[in-house]
Order: C-alpha cells, then structure tokens, then sequence
C-alpha cells in the first residue's frame, strides 16, 4: 500500500516565508527601479529647462542681459515656479558684470571700466521624495567690440566673521527702489566672503542684509526720527565709483539667566501641637502641646518612641543644628536620635558622625553642621521615652532642625538685556544698541536666549524691580561664536542704595578675599566664591572700599556710592 504524504505547518510556514521574501525583494527592486526611472525624467526635464533658459539668454543683445530687480537689470525673471512633466521646478537665473583682474580692478581698471563682461547663472531647484535636487549652468557673454558701461558705479559687499575671516555661503540682499530701474537682488558669497555689482545704478538707499542659517545677520539702517546717525547706514552707488561696505555676521551662541534666592536659614520644627509632622508612634501619644507616654486608664506606658517626617530640605547647603525641649520628672528619661535615608531606609546616623547617637542624645543641643549634605541629605528625629513609674511620664515639648539652604531658583523675575554692539544714535545723542530687550524668567527661574549674537552683554532690572542683584558670577557676558553660556544671578529685595565687590586678580574673579567699606557705615566681608561681595541697605555717599587677598597687594580706591553701583577690583600680584 503506497502511503501518502502531506506538508508539515512548519514547512508551510517556511515555505510562505520565502516566498513571502522574494516578493519582497522583487518589490523592493521594482520600487527602485520606478524612482530611479522618475529621478532620471525629473533631472533630464530640469535640464532641459536650464538649457532652455540659457538659449533665451543667448539670443538676447549683451545690453539687454538682466533680470528683472538685478544689477543689470533686464527681462529675465530673477525666480520662477515652472511645470514641466508633471514636477513643479524652481528656476533661478543670476546676471552679474564681472570686473577682471586682467586689466585691473576698480579705480585701477586701465580702461576705466569695471564692468567687463556679464556672467550667468541659471539653476533649476526640485524635490524627489522629499530630497532637495538641483542642477545649473554658468556661462559668459562678454560684449561685442570694446567693453562699454554707459553709467553706473560698483557696490562691493564683504561679509566676514568676528575673526575677520571670510564668510562663504551667506545671502546678501540687495534692495533700492528709488533708483532706476528698481533693485531687488540676492546673490550668494563664494570663498572669498565677497560680492561685487559693477554697474549698479547711481543713487543712495541700497539696503543691504546679509543672513546666513545658524548665523547672526547684519544689515544698513535708514535714518529715522529714532536713529538720526544709522551705523551702518543705507549704501550709496556713484557713478564710475566703487562704494565697499564691510557686514559681520558669525554663528549664534545660547544665553541661559537663571535667577536665586541667596542662601539663607530654614527650619524644621514641631511645637506637637498635633500629629502632622510625626511619620510613626509607638506607646506615645500628643497632648496638652507635648509628646507624651501614651497612658491607659491613669497609667503611662514604661516605653514608647515617636518619629519625625522626613527633613528634606530643597537646596540645602548645610546642617546646622538639633534643639529639644525636655521636661524629665523622676524616674524618666527623654532621648532623641537622628536617622538618615541611606538610600533604602532608615538607620542612625553613625557615632562617628555625632557621639552618643546610637544610645540617645540628652543634652536637648546638638551641632550637626560637619554632616555632609549629599550622603545626609534627608534626616528623621526619633524620640525614646521612658518611665519606671506608671503615674508620671517625660515630656517633649518642641523640637526643631536648623539649617541653610539656597540659592533657591527664583520665578517671574523681570529683566533687562543689552549687547554692546550699536546701530546708530538717538536724537537725544544716546546709542541705539543692536540687542537691548527686556524678558522674565520662568516658574522655575530661568530664561534661555537661542539664537543669540556674538557679543558683550550687560544685564540689570527695572528701575522698580522689586529685587536688588547681590551676585551674579558672570559680571560681563560675552557670548562667544557657537557656545552656550549659563548666566546665575541671586536676588535680594530691593534696597535703595548698595554696592557690589568683585574681586580680579590674574583674570579671574577671587574667592575668600577680604573686602572692607568705610563711609555711611563701616562693614567687611569675605568676597564668595564668584568673588563678590555685596552690602545692601547702605546710605549713599563716599566710601573708602580696601580689598585685600592672599598672594596680592591691597587695593584700596575712594568711590560714591549712589543706587546700584557695582565695582570692579582688578588686584596686582605681591
């Protein structure tokens, strides 16, 4: 008898797989041969457009060789949206006189004519499945006979960075509508940061921006009845003159003002005036604005304890003390003990932390300022009460934790921001600055500034801020090229008079120094870690201020002191 035999589901599902992976493959392979056909029709299409508009430029005259808003001016279209084979295309065309370096540039020109011949530029922009595609064409056409330029002068345009190095790939727009024919052009730096348009028409007003994406932009102002003296100004083109304008532009930086609460005391403290802030009891109870043996009908339990919530203050910076109220009658004891979160319970702070903690503090103080706030960073009080006589029992009245803590991140504070860099002058004969903004911080005290420009900031408050600065560890943001600068300031309340230290000395701002003011009121204090030191609430007037350091000569320099007057200390070397 023949046996017959059947597929397995295993092989079946094998045998799908495969055949489920072929198909895939010969779809995969499908596909790209479909965009490869489309890729290949919509690069073909676009430069067939290219060539199209290239043969229109040929068959103008050299003199008619423009677009429409350039320099020269002329007929073509300067950017135009086309259809071709169902794929939308962007075409530009640039027309630009080039001044050649055979017979002398500008004012050495030995013909005296700078614009030599024309150079011409047509790309053809287009997207393949959201990529960005692009093909071009350049060509010359210099004129027929002696080169010629019947009027016009040559705007030349460097854009360099605040190194002074070229800036290659920047937009430079060039905008004047009261020259004729009108201008509107935008034309791209090479490496060499530079652009030039011999036969620009004569006039004034040619409004120049320069952009760059990630940069900074830079660009002329007009004058206006707020800017009476516009640095730089509006260009102006004379005829057979070259007018150079130099624009800086430069990667953007990140600029992060967090603003603080000083550091200042906190406290944890219970007067029992109830059970909120205990975590755990054990034979005690509160009564009578006491922790107490728990008693049952007249008579006191032999032993009880009573466990503080956790201590976990934001931003602490230090510990400082433990204090108790005991009452003790005969034959009891009252003791307290201080846990910490070891990061998963709860257990005595070591002897070698604070002597006598494993057995029971008595002393009703204790100085837990050397405990480190990182590995002690959350703190219990644990009391242990005891009675060998059934009728009296101890009391604790209140107990408490000191501590410091800060700077602790201040909301909604309002500021003022000004970069150094200027843009003109005012009628009033006051600098117009390129940055001067006003901003406020966040719920969680902070303000980012993304983009921001390269430059020298200087950041203070409203005059009704109700806020004084006491510190802020950057004194002069300077922003640099591509970098981000975080920015703490710590805020005090607003007081009428005050002055601010900052000690320098070799370049860098003096920790520990000793900074003393004699005047209104005579005060010392020791400079912060930033190097500063503050004192607020002063009276104006003349204050002899002396600053003096380890391993520098005392400074010691006679100023008034009106507002909010902050001063610089710069320390010689001994």
């Amino acid at each position: 008898m023949k046996s017959v035999r059947g597929m397995t589901l295993i092989e079946a599902v094998v045998g799908s797989a495969v055949m489920l992976t072929v198909f895939l493959a010969i779809f995969a392979a499908f596909q790209i041969s479909i965009d490869l056909v489309f890729s290949t029709k919509a690069a073909t299409s676009a430069t067939a457009l290219v060539n199209e508009r290239m043969e229109y430029v040929r068959g103008l005259s050299y003199d008619a060789i423009g677009t429409q808003g350039g320099i020269p001016a002329g007929p073509i279209p300067q950017v135009e949206q086309m259809m071709l084979n169902g794929i939308p295309y962007t075409v530009s065309t640039l027309v630009q006189y080039v001044d050649d370096p055979v017979d002398g540039l500008d004012a050495l020109d030995e013909t005296g004519v700078t614009a030599d011949y024309k150079i011409i530029r047509v790309s053809a922009h287009w997207m393949v499945r959201g990529t960005s595609r692009t093909t071009f064409a350049v060509t010359t056409i210099s004129p027929t006979g002696i080169e010629t330029l019947a009027a016009g002068g040559t705007l030349r345009i460097n854009v360099f960075d605040t190194a002074a190095a070229p800036v290659s790939g920047a937009s430079v727009r060039i905008v004047n509508s009261s020259v004729s024919p009108a201008v509107d052009v935008t034309v791209t730096t090479g490496t060499s940061g530079a652009i030039a348009f011999p036969g620009a028409p004569p006039g004034s007003g040619y409004q120049v921006t320069v952009t760059k994406t990630d940069y900074s932009s830079a660009q002329t102002y007009p004058v206006t009845t707020e800017n009476q003296n516009p640095n730089p100004g509006h260009a102006s083109v004379v005829d057979e003159t070259t007018t150079t304008l130099s624009l800086s532009i430069d990667k953007t930086g990140t600029l992060r003002l967090l603003t603080f609460s000083p550091v200042g005391p906190g406290e944890f403290e219970d007067v029992f005036s109830g059970t909120s802030f205990l975590s755990a009891t054990s034979s005690t109870e509160v009564l009578g604005g006491a922790l107490q043996l728990e008693a049952i009908e007249g008579n006191y339990a032999t032993f009880g304890t009573a466990t503080s919530t956790a201590i976990t203050p934001q931003y602490l910076s230090s510990w400082n003390s433990v204090s108790w109220n005991a009452v003790t009658p005969a034959d009891t004891t009252a003791t307290v003990a201080l846990y910490y979160w070891n990061g998963s319970t709860y257990v005595l702070v070591p002897d070698s932390e604070i002597p006598g903690n494993s057995a029971g503090l008595t002393s009703g103080s204790v100085d837990i300022s050397a405990l480190s706030v990182v590995t002690y960073g959350t703190l219990k009080l644990q009391a242990a009460l005891s009675s060998s006589d059934a009728g009296v029992t101890p009391e604790i009245r209140d107990w408490s934790v000191s501590y410091t803590a800060g700077p602790t991140p201040l909301a909604d504070v309002d500021f003022d921001i000004r970069g150094a860099k200027t843009i003109g002058v005012s009628s009033q004969g006051a600098p117009l600055y390129k940055y001067d903004e006003s901003h406020t911080t966040t719920q969680f005290g902070e303000w980012i500034i993304d983009p921001i420009e390269a430059d020298l900031y200087t950041i203070s408050l409203p005059s009704a801020s109700p806020h004084t600065i006491s510190e802020m560890c950057v004194p002069a943001p300077s922003v640099s090229p591509d970098t981000d600068l975080s920015v703490s300031v710590t805020l005090v309340d607003a007081v009428t008079n005050s002055l601010r230290v900052v000690a320098i000395g070799n370049g860098a701002q003096i920790g520990n120094a000793t900074v003393t003011i004699v005047g209104g009121v005579n005060q010392n204090k020791q400079t912060s870690a930033c190097g500063q030191a503050f004192f607020g609430g002063i009276p104006a007037g003349s204050y002899t201020v002396t600053v003096s350091a380890p391993g520098y000569l005392d400074s010691v320099e006679t100023l008034s002191v009106t507002g909010s007057t902050v001063v610089s200390v710069a320390l010689t070397a001994s």
